[in-house]
């Protein structure tokens, strides 16, 4: 008796083509995903805004020193420094600012528990030497009128991201 043997796999030709279907499929889909993680101005915005609220935070519980973030609507900037420096940008404040790109812009800082004549974009933000804040909202909007607001969770350093604005009772 002869016993045949059946060897289970696929061929070359088979493997050759689930390749060529593969890479058609990423060069249709590499320009749109590129496009959208980097030409998308108001995701690269809120990112930005989100880095350098992290970083003040962070900054605060190293140094054991309250901060303050400021906001320069003219510019287009945010900076932090410590609360007890001057508010001027000085070459030491630069590098801790960024710059929103061109068509982002914050429409308004809102914060739960601030004070009716307190303005958290010209006052600043203020973070304790804990790393807390108080409960605050970031609107922010590109060209094209899509925005988004950022909600600054006071005791976690935790950032969330909404679709709709954010209003405070």
């Amino acid at each position: 008796m002869h016993s045949v043997v059946r060897r289970q796999g696929f061929t070359l030709l088979e493997l050759l083509m689930v390749c060529f279907l593969i890479s058609i499929s990423l060069a249709l889909a590499i320009p749109a995903i590129r496009n959208t993680l980097v030409t998308d101005q108001l995701a690269t915005g809120s990112r930005k805004v989100i880095s350098l609220i992290k970083s003040a935070r962070s900054k605060a519980v190293m140094t054991q020193q309250p901060y303050l973030i400021f906001h320069n609507p003219a510019e287009q900037k945010l900076w932090y420094q410590e609360a007890s420096a001057e508010r001027e940008e000085s070459t030491d404040v630069k590098r801790h600012s960024i710059t929103l790109p061109a068509d982002v812009h914050i429409l308004d800082i809102k914060q739960a528990g601030g004070a009716n004549d307190q303005n958290p974009a010209k006052d600043g933000l203020w973070i304790t030497k804990q790393g807390y804040m108080d409960k605050t909202a970031i609107h922010i909007s590109d060209g094209s009128n899509r925005s988004v607001s950022l909600l600054i969770s006071p005791f976690l350093h935790t950032i969330q991201v909404l679709d709709e604005p954010v209003q405070f009772e």
